[in-house]
C-alpha cells in the first residue's frame, strides 16, 4: 500500500508550472494571439483602440490570477503503509513539510474542467489547496484522491479483519 508522487523538474520551477499550464490549456490563450495580432495591425479609430486595451487588461488580470495560484505547489505526496509525508513548495523553494498517520489526513477535490482544485486537510485543518496548475491536471488530482482513499479503505479493512486467530 504505497503511493509516491514527486514533482518533476519543470513542476518544481515556478515559471515551468505556468508554461505547463499554458501548454495544457492552449485554448484559453487564443484571445491573446488575436489581441497580439490586433496590436500589430493598428486600429484606425480611438474606439477600437480602447476595446483592444480593455481586452488586453482583462487578459492580464487572468494571467495575474494564474501567477497567484501557482505560488504554492504540492511537491511531494508519499503514502508508505500507514504514514503520509507531504511537502509543499513556495515558488521554487521548500515551504512546509507535513508527516503523520493516514487517518489524520483528508482530501477533497472540487471544480470542473481545467479549474479543479484539491483541498488537503490534516485533523480538519486546511494545510494546502492545490490548483490544477503544472503537472497537476484535473485527472491527476482525481487520481490522487482515488489512490489516497483506496489505500485508506484498504488499511481500514485490513485492521478490521486483523485480529487474534482462534482455532
Amino acid at each position: 500500500m504505497h503511493y509516491h508522487y514527486f514533482s518533476s523538474i519543470n513542476d518544481q520551477d515556478y515559471l515551468g508550472r505556468i508554461l505547463v499550464f499554458i501548454k495544457r490549456n492552449l485554448v484559453l490563450y487564443f484571445p491573446d494571439f488575436v489581441t497580439l495580432l490586433l496590436l500589430v495591425i493598428p486600429p484606425y479609430s480611438w474606439f477600437e483602440t480602447k476595446i483592444i486595451l480593455a481586452i488586453a487588461l482583462f487578459l492580464s488580470i487572468r494571467d495575474i490570477l494564474l501567477l497567484k495560484y501557482a505560488v504554492y505547489h504540492l511537491g511531494k505526496f508519499i503514502i508508505d503503509g500507514n504514514s503520509v509525508s507531504i511537502v509543499t513548495l513556495k515558488k521554487n523553494t521548500l515551504h512546509k513539510k507535513y508527516q503523520g498517520l493516514i487517518s489524520e489526513f483528508d482530501i477533497i477535490v472540487k471544480g470542473r474542467l481545467c479549474f479543479t482544485k484539491a483541498f488537503i486537510y490534516r485533523n480538519n485543518e486546511l494545510i494546502h489547496c492545490q490548483y490544477s496548475i503544472g503537472n497537476w491536471s484535473p485527472k491527476n488530482l482525481r487520481g490522487l484522491y482515488e489512490n489516497f482513499y483506496q489505500i485508506k479503505r484498504d488499511l481500514g479493512l485490513w485492521r478490521m479483519l486483523k485480529g487474534p486467530m482462534i482455532n
